[in-house]
């Protein structure tokens, strides 16, 4: 982590080096489908429900105005951008692109996961006196 840098404020700032990586690359995904779509910043402000002029602090946190959004705002964004039943996938940097059946491959791993996930839920239920927060979302 780097040390923070003083604003014109006088208060602390972050810098690229204290944003998670993930955020980052987060953010890029996010901007990659705004230009796609041809969108400004306050059109994803106003379908994702956001406040305005908060796109713009939550995709650049080193500003001195920026802002690192919680996972339900961005789980808002994604749902602004790609609707309902959205899915992320994240690709290990030495992923071979090349091969066509390797992201399919990567999808049904991650149904997989899931499935099992949902499964030791419904387990726990079963067996249990507890409800698990799946089902009463």
């Amino acid at each position: 982590m780097t040390k923070k840098v003083e604003s014109r404020r006088f208060s602390a700032q972050r810098t690229w080096g204290d944003v998670p990586w993930s955020y980052s690359a987060i953010c890029r995904e996010i901007r990659r489908h705004l230009k796609r779509r041809g969108w400004p910043l306050w059109k994803l402000d106003d379908t994702a429900g956001w406040q305005d002029g908060y796109a713009g602090k939550a995709l650049n946190p080193a500003s001195p105005t920026g802002r690192v959004a919680g996972y339900d705002l961005i789980d808002l964004a994604f749902e602004a951008l790609a609707g309902r039943g959205y899915r992320l996938l994240l690709v290990p940097a030495d992923f071979d692109a090349a091969d066509p059946t390797a992201i399919r491959t990567m999808l049904d791993e991650q149904d997989q996961a899931e499935a099992e996930r949902i499964a030791t839920l419904i387990d726990l239920a079963a067996h249990t006196n507890r409800i698990p927060k799946i089902a009463t979302a």
